[in-house]
Parts: C-alpha cells; structure tokens; sequence
C-alpha cells in the first residue's frame, strides 16, 4: 500500500496528459500485481486507454502573403532648425509683437527696442560727414569717378603754380639777355618750387578729405545699420529654403518683456523659434542594419497623440559612425508637418522599411510560443505535433513571419501547446479542422 500511494502522490506531480496516462497504466498493472496477475481484458483496456490518448487543438494553414522588412525604432521628434534670437544691439524693450504660438514669417519684427539714442547717433553721423562734404565744395559723397583736380584749393594751387612758371621762364630770359639780376632770377627759381609743393599738397589735402569723407560715410552707415536693428526680426530661411515646406516659424518661447533691458554683450536672449513645417526625428538603430538602412527609405511614424494615423518620412541622413556604448548609429529621419500637429520634442515610434519579400510564411500570432528567448511552433503532421523552432520576422494584426522551418502548406496548432511536446499525438477538432481544410 505504500508503494501504491507514493506512485499516486508521483502521478499528480506530473501534469502532462501523456505521461499521467502512462503512469496510470504502470500504476494499474502495479495494483493487478499486488492483487494477482491481470487478465487479458484488463491489459487490452488499459492499452487502449494509454494509445487513444491525444491532446486536443485547433490549428491554421501557414499562409503566404507579402510582407515589408521593417526595423522598429523610437526617437524624439526635433524642429527642423531651433533658432534663439538675441538682438545685436542693447537697449530697452518697447514694443513686443509675437507670443508662445504664433507664427512668424522671415524677416518679420518680433519685438522694438527704444531707439532714441540711435536716431541721435545717426543725426551726429551725418552732421560729421556733411562737415567733410563743405571742405570740398560738395552737398552729396562724390561718385568714384570724382577727380580732385575739380576742386578749387587744388585748381588755385596750379594757377599759382602756372604763374610762377610764366615769372621764371621770363626771368630766366632776361637774365640771358643780362638785362635783370641773378638775384631776381633766384627768387622766381624759388617761387616755382613753393608753387609746385603747394600744389602737391592741395592735392594731398583734397585726397585726404576725400577718405575722410569715406570714413563719415561708413559711421553714417553703421550708425543706421545700429537703428535698424532696434527691429528685431525673424531671420530669412537662406539656403534651408531650397525646401519647399518649409515656409515660416512658430514662438516656442518668450524671454522678454516689454520695458526689459536686454544686452548685447553677454548677449540677451529674447525669443526662440523653431521651424515645424518638416520635422526631424532622431532614431538609434541596431548595429546589424547598418547595411540594410539607407538613404530615401521611406519611414512610417507614429505618435500616442494619433494612435490611429501614420506619418510618412524619410531617411534624410545616416551618421557614418556606430556608438560604441549602444552598438547602434543615429538616423534622421525628415517628416513633412504642413498642419503642424506632431510637435517639437514629442515622443514618436518610427519603423523604417528597408525591404520587401513577395512570399514570406505567416502564421498566426497565437501560434508561437516563447521559452528562454527561443521561439517555437507546433506542426501537425499524420496526426503528431512536430516542434519547430523559428526566427520572427515581420509583424502585422494578429500574424507574424516565421522564418525558418516551416513550408507552404503546413498545419500549425494554435492552441493547446502548453499540453505538447515534440511527438505528442493530437487531435484536431472537427470545426477548425473543415476551416483549415476549406482554407
């Protein structure tokens, strides 16, 4: 008796269909033989028992349909250009134009600073040049083809300079004729060479005014440059607008106020603007892709705000290094937002696709089983369950891609594994069995 309760405590131990039937078999041929030997009928039922023992399940055709190779990423979603303004001269804010959320075009004013010191810079500036301007005779800057010898200091200097040309060649004269002293002829000797270096000079003086007036000229400018930039405007796209999408900016945030002194120098950072017509999305990708993910590939991308939609993006750039810590490379990925609802730093999940297979093996979600990092199936074959270990590949609703180990055609067990084991005798139930069959 007590060998037959611990073989009893042994069978409820076991929860294996199979093996609780072969171990009810041992235990009744142990019982028979405690009692005497068993007679044919009991062996016969008891035979039969153990081999019409089979587990019952429902099982689905291996179908073919085309699938993409997708890799699944996660990223942040970036502006595609995040711009801080900070002005390039100093003063104090008088007028603010935009806030957190609008949109603002290139080149439009966000906010005005008080000009008034400038408009004084500006009025001395032209006093200082106009100053210059009377020297030379002039009311507006001369044109490049200015010629100085117009001027009336230097045109005075080569009159005098003509008449003491005229003095001593008459002195010169009379003096080979003996008919004036050398005395007479050496000064109007010395007379010509004060009327030449004067003349040089006027023309030294008419040049310098001239540059002089160039320099006015150029702190004219810089003094109004200086007003205008008491403007503060949005910058121009430049050469980012070889895009299309991208049109204009969005206030991401506000850093001044109206009556604030903000600075030049350190500078002062007043708005922050980001560009949201095309977004970026930064994605780290495994290692082993490197040579499937190239540029172009189109990306389909999708937020927890719209967990019914996808957007579409592409593969716009691939860092051409791998991050030693990650083993994974940064891909960015270019997605168009002409209605500007995907948001700047939001959390996206992205599936790049770098491929496509016309017959791939699918089955049935429920069909695989993991253990241990292995993934397995069960298929039926002249009534027995075969183990299969595959690899999964693409996912879709309710099916996945096996690779490896299956074939077209194969029947596999959709429910009731957890009873299976690698030669396990199965059942298929009759109305998924028509199903399978009809399919």
């Amino acid at each position: 008796m007590n060998s037959l309760y611990r073989a009893g405590v042994v069978l409820r131990a076991f929860r294996t269909p199979q093996v609780s039937l072969v171990l009810a078999s041992v235990l009744t041929f142990c019982v028979a033989g405690c009692q005497g030997k068993p007679s044919e009928s009991e062996v016969e039922s008891v035979t039969k028992t153990t081999v019409a023992a089979a587990v019952p399940v429902n099982v689905a055709s291996v179908e073919i349909r085309e699938v993409q190779r997708r890799v699944s990423v996660v990223g942040t979603l970036h502006g595609f250009e995040r711009i801080t303004i900070t002005p390039k001269v100093e003063g104090r804010v008088q007028a603010m134009h935009f806030d957190v959320g609008d949109r603002v075009a290139p080149g439009e004013s966000l906010l005005e600073l008080d000009p008034t010191d400038y408009q004084l810079a500006v009025e001395e500036a032209r006093q200082s040049l106009n100053q210059e301007l009377s020297r030379l005779d002039l009311r507006q800057s001369p044109s490049d083809t200015f010629d100085v010898e117009q001027l009336p200091s230097v045109e005075s200097a080569r009159l005098l300079l003509e008449n003491a040309e005229q003095k001593f060649e008459r002195q010169k004269t009379l003096l080979g004729q003996n008919a004036s002293s050398g005395q007479a002829f050496e000064q109007a000797e010395t007379d010509l060479k004060v009327a030449d270096a004067a003349l040089r000079q006027a023309r030294i003086n008419a040049r310098t005014t001239l540059a002089a007036v160039t320099h006015r000229e150029s702190l004219l400018n810089q003094a109004l440059q200086k007003l205008s930039e008491t403007q503060v405007k949005s910058p121009t796209l430049g050469n980012m607008s070889r895009s299309s999408a991208l049109k204009d900016f969005v206030v991401a945030k506000r850093m001044a106020s109206v009556g604030e002194m903000v600075r030049a120098f350190p500078s002062t950072p007043v708005f922050e603007l980001v560009i949201d017509d095309v977004l970026k999305l930064h994605v780290m990708v495994p290692e082993r892709y490197m040579s499937q993910v190239q540029m172009g590939l189109d990306v389909e991308v999708r937020v927890d705000a719209y967990p019914q939609e996808m957007f579409p993006g592409k593969v716009a750039r691939i860092n051409p290094t791998v991050d030693p810590q990650s083993r994974s490379f940064d891909v960015e990925v270019h997605i168009p937002n002409p209605d500007h609802r995907l948001k700047a730093g939001g959390f996206a999940k992205a599936e790049v696709i770098v491929g496509r297979a016309a017959e791939a093996l699918t089955v049935p979600l429920e069909a695989v089983t993991r253990f241990a990092g292995v993934s397995k199936v069960f298929i039926v074959r002249e009534e027995t369950a075969r183990e299969v270990e595959i690899t999964i590949g693409t996912q879709g609703p309710g099916w996945v891609e096996a690779l490896g180990g299956l074939r077209a055609g194969d029947v596999v067990v959709t429910s009731g594994q957890s009873k299976l084991a690698n030669g396990t005798r199965v059942t298929v139930r009759e109305n998924v069995a028509r199903t399978a069959r009809r399919d």
